[in-house]
Formats: structure tokens, C-alpha cells, sequence
């Protein structure tokens, strides 16, 4: 994001898989009622305060809907998918890697509001992690492996859907 003069604009053009993955830009600001993102200047914003908010431009309209990561999260889609197999019964290996999920999802979210883990699903002997972006998988499985040191690694991405899976073995 970049300031100009009391403007906030983006870097550059949205990418032509932006525009296919959220639609056409929609006027006006809308903010997420689940999240607080905030949608306007063509792209998804962190939350704001309402008086920097209302700075921007008067004369727009402000409305609330859901955004793109949150509407994935309801209704159970995803790009990305982490499998990590727990063969050993440690908890503070567990505990390691918990935190290195929860990690990532705040460095990805702070980066980018619609990045981010979706839902997580918790079995004795192993997790499964389902995010909004197929490289978060892969970067979260990149750094449990270079945190433990030991493992096996295998990143599978998929020809016929927008899917990556990530497995992890432990």
C-alpha cells in the first residue's frame, strides 16, 4: 500500500487473476461484517478507524458485506491444504507446530487481509489446515519443516482445480 498525499493507492494494476478470483471492482466502500476489511480503490484493505474511513471520501457509499476470504471460510472452500501427520506423540512438537501455524496466519494476514487460514481440523495424530491462498500452504509447510528439521515434505499441486496440498510427516 502506498500513501500519496492523503491517498491510499495500490502499487500497481490488479492482476488479471485478481480480477477473475474477486469480480469487477465495486464502487463505493463496503466493509466486512465478519472480519472488518474493508473493500475500495479496487482491493481489500485492512480494517480502518471509521474517521480515516470517512476521510477518504464523503460522498461514497459505505456498506457492509462479507468479504472474499470470509465467504470462502463459510462455505468450505479453499486453495490451500495442509496435511501434517504426527507419528510421534509429543505435545510440545504439536504445541511447536501450532504456533508456527498461528505465526504465519498473522504475517500473511498483516500482509494481505485476504490471505489467511481459514479453519483448522484437529485428530490426535494429525492436523489438517485449509487457507485462502495455495502458496500460505506451502509457506507454513516450508517453515514447520525448516523449524523441526526432520520430516518429510511433499507439496502436490493440483492440474485440474486451483488447489495445493501440503504434507507434512512428522
Amino acid at each position: 500500500m502506498v500513501f500519496k498525499q492523503g491517498k491510499i493507492s495500490r502499487p500497481g494494476p490488479r492482476s488479471k487473476k485478481e480480477e477473475q478470483e474477486f469480480g469487477l471492482a465495486k464502487k463505493g466502500f463496503i466493509i466486512c461484517s465478519d472480519c472488518g476489511s474493508c473493500y475500495f480503490d479496487k482491493s481489500w484493505h485492512h480494517a480502518m478507524e471509521a474517521e480515516k474511513l470517512s476521510s477518504l471520501k464523503k460522498d461514497k457509499l459505505i456498506k457492509l458485506d462479507i468479504c472474499p476470504a470470509c465467504k470462502m471460510g463459510k462455505e468450505k472452500r479453499y486453495e490451500g491444504e495442509l496435511v501434517i501427520k504426527l507419528k510421534i506423540k509429543n505435545e510440545k512438537v504439536k504445541s511447536d507446530i501450532l504456533n508456527s501455524i498461528k505465526n504465519s496466519d498473522k504475517q500473511a494476514r498483516e500482509k494481505d487481509p485476504m490471505d489467511r487460514v481459514l479453519w483448522m481440523e484437529e485428530k490426535p495424530d494429525e492436523l489438517h489446515v485449509f487457507t485462502s491462498e495455495n502458496q500460505l500452504a506451502v509457506k507454513i509447510g516450508k517453515k514447520i519443516k525448516s523449524s523441526l528439521g526432520k520430516g518429510k515434505l511433499i507439496i502436490k499441486h493440483s492440474q485440474e482445480e486451483d488447489v495445493t496440498r501440503v504434507y507434512f510427516e512428522f
